[in-house]
């Protein structure tokens, strides 16, 4: 592994852990409101495509499983969010 590597490799991990620890604390203190469960899905999909991009090494990659690989995460956080606006909605 080169320095640059090891450096990337570093860099997107302390991204993924300060992603994990903030998503942790807003969802800790949201209390169920809306706004802090959409903060904590758009902090998830920001974990998932640094593992995708990153640790996957599918940043350079041209292949059709990289839009594949970005894509499932959006769509699971999605019906994830539309779980929650429709339980805040009806109660």
């Amino acid at each position: 592994m080169t320095r640059q590597a090891r450096e990337q490799f570093v860099a997107a991990l302390a991204m993924l852990l300060t992603l994990a620890i903030g998503g942790a604390l807003v969802g800790g203190l949201s209390g169920g409101l809306l706004v802090p469960i959409a903060a904590v899905l758009v902090m998830a999909y920001a974990k998932s495509r640094i593992v995708v991009l990153d640790f996957m090494d599918l940043r350079a990659s041209r292949s059709v499983l990289r839009p594949a690989l970005l894509a499932w995460p959006a769509i699971l956080l999605l019906v994830a969010l539309a779980r929650t606006v429709a339980v805040t909605l009806i109660g």
